[in-house]
């Protein structure tokens, strides 16, 4: 992967590791035209022609074994049900695979309420002053070292970089150096949660970096519990010093959560803050209103913004789900479909958002919307654990690329997002 700003020095003070080629650009012809073929169909144009014909005439359609819920009310009522319409069989395989037991992957129960509690208790609320200071400080950086060429490496030098320092500060996961811990979250967050097609080149990829992973993390955890210092300093620390008073809490269950919660971290929040980015740059009139938000140092109505242009340009536009036992959705409508147990769940959280009944004018770009409806990071239970760091992250970011005057893409295939998978690349933006 390239960049126009320099790579930051590595962790331990040595130069990074020769990274191994993306797993999307690994493979014969056939993987290949695989993997074109569903980016095609499941591209935003796409999905939204389909999901607006579903919503009319077909709104809880069964295709197969699977059935697809396209209308707002439908989608809050699945995601809401999660003693029915469970997650276990849709990420358990992989995540096991891959970590191994974590919350992500758990229907409702004791283990879960435990590990969520644990989590929490590490992961804490009253930390978003010190986010939101280690992202305003971090993107800062990224704008000044950009300014004598007037032009910006946005994925790799600002939304990639910023949340890598998050995962290295406040987590307390640096890895051995930045390429690296990058590589690692972007192969294993892809074969959790975006490999539909079960590419065996993402799949081989994340076995890799999960070995590499536990290389690294479980002489760390041993050194820093044997140490005793600075256990409250991040949240790796918390939950090493968790283990004094509980025996559950030991190295392998620290590895496996940390390792949980930082995996959508750096990959999450760059590619929801580069499809803010790239929408808004197709609208010269919700630009202008971002740029006049973020001079003002007004960061709610940046978010107000950043989350409206991506329900236009989506972040997460389908979730998956797992009938467990016999249900009527949409009990008492005309609509009303008896979903029986083991069929699969295709849930349009894009959809949900462009149905007038939940998103009134829908068709409109709006900022006066709560900014608590929108379905970009789940619903429910399994909703975005990191939910809280992205909402103060997210406008830092954006606000430092917005605050740039004439902000605008460079000419050419440059000024366009390159994509690595379902994952912004490249994205060169200019200013004055």
């Amino acid at each position: 992967m390239s960049t126009l700003a320099p790579p930051p020095p590595a962790a331990t003070g040595t130069a990074p590791a020769r990274q191994p080629r993306s797993p999307n650009s690994q493979g014969g012809l056939k993987i290949r035209i695989k993997r074109r073929i569903f980016y095609a169909l499941t591209g935003r144009r796409v999905l939204r022609a389909v999901f607006a014909v579903l919503r009319r005439h077909a709104p809880l359609a069964k295709v197969g074994t699977r059935v697809v819920v396209s209308r707002h009310a439908d989608v809050l009522e699945t995601l809401d049900r999660d003693e029915v319409f469970t997650i276990s069989q849709v990420n358990g395989p992989s995540i096991d695979r891959i970590n191994g037991p974590f919350i992500l992957a758990m229907d409702r129960g004791p283990e879960y309420d435990r590990d969520h509690a644990a989590l929490r208790s590490c992961a804490r609320r009253e930390d978003a002053g010190r986010i939101r200071e280690l992202a305003r400080a971090a993107s800062a950086r990224a704008i000044q070292e950009a300014r004598p060429r007037r032009r910006i490496e946005a994925v790799q030098s600002l939304t990639r970089a910023v949340p890598s320092e998050l995962v290295g500060q406040y987590f307390g996961f640096p890895g051995p150096d930045r390429a690296t811990l990058q590589r690692w979250l972007r192969n294993l967050f892809q074969d959790a949660f975006a490999n539909p097609i079960d590419d065996p080149y993402v799949r081989e990829a994340a076995h890799q970096s999960f070995l590499e992973v536990k290389a690294w993390v479980l002489p760390e955890i041993s050194r820093r519990r044997a140490a005793g210092t600075g256990l409250d300093d991040d949240v790796m620390g918390r939950m090493i010093a968790l283990g004094a008073t509980n025996a559950w809490a030991d190295d392998d269950w620290v590895r496996r959560n940390i390792a949980g919660q930082i995996v959508g971290a750096v990959d999450t929040i760059s590619r929801f803050s580069i499809l803010a980015i790239d929408e808004l740059l197709r609208r010269p009139r919700e630009l202008e209103g971002a740029q006049a938000a973020a001079r003002a140092g007004d960061l709610d109505r940046v978010r107000q913004y950043a989350w409206e242009a991506v329900r236009f340009n989506p972040h997460t536009p389908l979730m998956a789900r797992t009938c467990s036992s016999a249900y009527t959705l949409g009990a008492g409508t005309p609509r009303a479909k008896q979903v029986q147990p083991g069929s699969g769940m295709a849930i349009g959280t894009l959809s949900a958002m462009f149905d007038p009944d939940g998103f009134p004018d829908p068709k409109r770009f709006r900022i006066d919307r709560d900014i608590r409806s929108y379905l970009h990071f789940g619903w429910g239970m399994h909703q975005c654990f990191g939910m809280g760091i992205n909402l103060v992250m997210i406008p830092e970011i954006m606000a430092a690329m917005l605050r740039l005057d004439g902000l605008r893409r460079a000419p050419g295939r440059a000024g366009r997002v390159v994509l690595d998978g379902p994952f912004p690349d490249r994205l060169v933006l200019e200013f004055d």
